[in-house]
């Protein structure tokens, strides 16, 4: 009995490892074929309304989730919180599905940046995109889709709260340069607040808005994610560069 006890608790060891060799930098490529068989059987569907709004109709959509997402609010907190149409770039000419392994074509498409720039980063903690999603599981695929942007000089940043400290990923954004941070919004969120993310070179925003989760919601429809999103995109140091020439724009996949 106690032979088979021990070998359970070795092989829950072993899998946690595992696990946490997936949700680190510089995993070994004996891994890879295993997560990405994973992550593909978590792609369940997309929302596929979202590549047919152009920046009226998605300007619309994220004020219906805000009225829905905060029914006590004010008139005037309501408006407050609403993001004006010029915050959006215009995504409708992309014809892929907005599934993981096509986010590279779809940045490369939408990017004012040329594809060489993509996997460069000019500063420590500066990227020039934000992607945001609505989990860990959900960062940690994205990213792997991303790895052929990531570089020796220009590394993609996976920013999950749940298996990394925020002091953690503080010091990596510091000693870091990252051409394009992928996390949840309130990690991104802190990070800024903490100055581990600095705003001033940032062209994208990518809200990864039709992705639907096992359950089958996307990040709209999940009210502890979409708040804190709408607080992190209105921030003053980014709206105050939405819509700018040659600044920042929020972009939906």
């Amino acid at each position: 009995m106690e032979r088979t006890k021990g070998r359970a608790r070795k092989r829950g060891a072993a899998k946690r490892r595992i696990d946490d060799a997936d949700l680190v930098d510089g995993e070994r490529p004996a891994k890879r074929a295993a997560s990405e068989s994973v992550a593909t059987q978590r792609q369940t569907s997309v929302d596929d309304t979202i590549a047919l709004m152009d920046p009226a109709l998605l300007a619309d959509h994220f004020a219906k989730c805000i009225r829905k997402a905060l029914p006590n609010s004010s008139a005037i907190e309501l408006e407050e919180s609403y993001l004006p149409t010029k915050s959006f770039h215009n995504t409708t000419t992309f014809e892929q599905p907005r599934t993981g392994p096509n986010l590279p074509a779809f940045l490369e498409h939408f990017s004012k940046i040329d594809k060489a720039k993509l996997s460069a980063s000019e500063e420590k903690g500066s990227p020039h995109t934000i992607i945001v999603t609505s989990s860990g599981i959900r960062t940690a695929d994205l990213t792997r889709d991303l790895r052929g942007l990531n570089t020796e000089k220009s590394k993609v940043a996976k920013l999950i709260a749940k298996h990394m400290k925020l002091k953690d990923n503080i010091e990596y954004m510091q000693k870091t340069n990252v051409g394009i941070a992928v996390g949840t919004p309130m990690r991104i969120k802190d990070l800024i607040d903490a100055d581990a993310i600095r705003t001033d070179r940032i062209q994208m925003v990518v809200v990864d808005g039709s992705y639907r989760d096992e359950k089958k919601r996307t990040i709209f429809e999940m009210d502890d994610l979409f708040r804190p999103l709408m607080v992190l995109l209105n921030l003053d140091r980014l709206r105050q560069r939405y819509g700018a020439e040659g600044q920042a724009d929020i972009l939906v996949f």
